[in-house]
């Protein structure tokens, strides 16, 4: 995926900043949604709760 159809998909679900870097940590950087909460110091329920609004969003994009 690139970090460009990456932030747009972003933008229209409306993530917060420490969300969609998470996202951005996950889908672009393969890392996964524990690492990405601790390196953010974010709690890993909202890592993945904006990683499954991201997913969400990106299957009905697709489809």
């Amino acid at each position: 995926m690139r970090l460009e159809q990456m932030k747009r998909i972003a933008d229209m679900i409306g993530l917060k900043k420490k969300s969609r870097e998470a996202v951005c940590l996950m889908e672009i950087d393969g890392m996964t949604g524990y690492a990405a909460s601790r390196q953010l110091d974010i709690s890993l329920s909202t890592v993945s709760r904006a990683h499954a609004r991201f997913r969400s969003a990106m299957k009905q994009l697709s489809s």
